[in-house]
């Protein structure tokens, strides 16, 4: 294998899952390893196949405060809908929305603890070790 720049070896990634679970983990790895590649993406300008200055590099507090909001009227909409618990873990791109792949499991939680804060479920995520593990309750329910 050459280590050319012109003789670069190129890979497809495939994820495939039917489990919600899979897909949870997978948006928030995938996530986790998007900031890793921002961070280490100026360090490595040399190598790079285009310029870092060419790109405009996302805000990781900007993006998170815009995604906190939206994220918690996602659950909301399944409370509503079903009027039953909601356990996060079996609705991921749901929960994310549009923000799947771009924030991880603590935004989520933020999302949760806004909800509880705003009285719209009973669950607010404490006591609970993995975001994603958290049922949410309507509010007419006890956690």
């Amino acid at each position: 294998m050459s280590h050319s720049p012109r003789k670069r070896a190129v890979y497809q990634l495939v994820f495939a899952t039917r489990s919600p679970y899979g897909l949870w983990v997978f948006g928030d790895t995938v996530a986790r390893a998007r900031n890793e590649w921002w961070e280490t993406l100026e360090m490595r300008e040399d190598d790079a196949l285009f310029s870092v200055t060419s790109v405009t590099r996302p805000d990781p507090k900007e993006v998170e405060a815009r995604a906190v909001p939206q994220i918690a009227t996602n659950p909301e909409k399944l409370l509503l809908e079903t009027g039953r618990p909601v356990k996060l873990v079996d609705h991921p791109l749901e929960i994310f929305g549009s923000f799947y792949g771009q924030v991880t499991e603590p935004v989520v939680r933020k999302a949760v603890q806004l909800l509880h804060g705003q009285g719209k479920t009973p669950s607010n995520g404490v006591g609970v070790r993995r975001t994603r593990e958290i049922t949410l309750y309507p509010r007419n329910r006890a956690a």
